[in-house]
């Protein structure tokens, strides 16, 4: 085991690169709970990230974990509400127009899979997570996550592929 670090991320410049890449994300995901301050979640989990006193072994699954419940704690009223994927997912950065089809229809698909398949596809694909990230974010085993991806890509496929043939493949 390494020494312990000033930070869970390495040194304070390596913190801060960090930061930077991550915390955006983390506001998005906070947002796609229904986080009324997803900004204030996002500094949150940090702080209590560094606060610790046991390292950390994955910080960034810890960050979205701790968001996660953070942002599910404070919307909890609300809990009975369905979450849109399409309120965050932003369209493709200078993608042509078939591109941009393409993934209005795909993200319009993935309304349609269940909650437990669309997060940890998400997770997967859009966060870029590994699936032992996943898996510590959700409380799941590593072979839970990979079946929820595998049905939800299965289940997206055959939405956009029906009898294995589409005009934007």
């Amino acid at each position: 085991m390494q020494p312990h670090s000033p930070t869970p991320f390495g040194d304070t410049r390596d913190f801060h690169s960090a930061f930077a890449e991550l915390y955006p994300r983390l506001v998005s995901y906070g947002r796609r709970y229904g986080a009324t301050y997803p900004e204030d979640i996002a500094q949150e989990a940090f702080v209590i990230l560094m606060q610790r006193e046991e390292p950390v072994e994955h910080p960034t699954a810890f960050l979205y974990g701790t968001v996660r419940t953070l942002s599910l704690t404070e919307r909890r009223p609300m809990k009975n509400q369905n979450l849109s994927l399409e309120s965050v997912m932003e369209p493709g950065r200078n993608a042509d127009a078939e591109d941009h089809l393409l993934n209005r229809e795909v993200r319009e698909r993935m309304r349609t899979l269940s909650p437990t398949f669309r997060e940890a596809l998400w997770l997967f694909v859009v966060e870029g997570l590994s699936i032992r990230e996943i898996a510590e974010i959700l409380s799941i085993p590593e072979a839970t996550v990979k079946t929820r991806i595998h049905r939800a890509k299965a289940q997206l496929r055959d939405q956009l592929n029906p009898g294995g043939a589409h005009v934007l493949v």
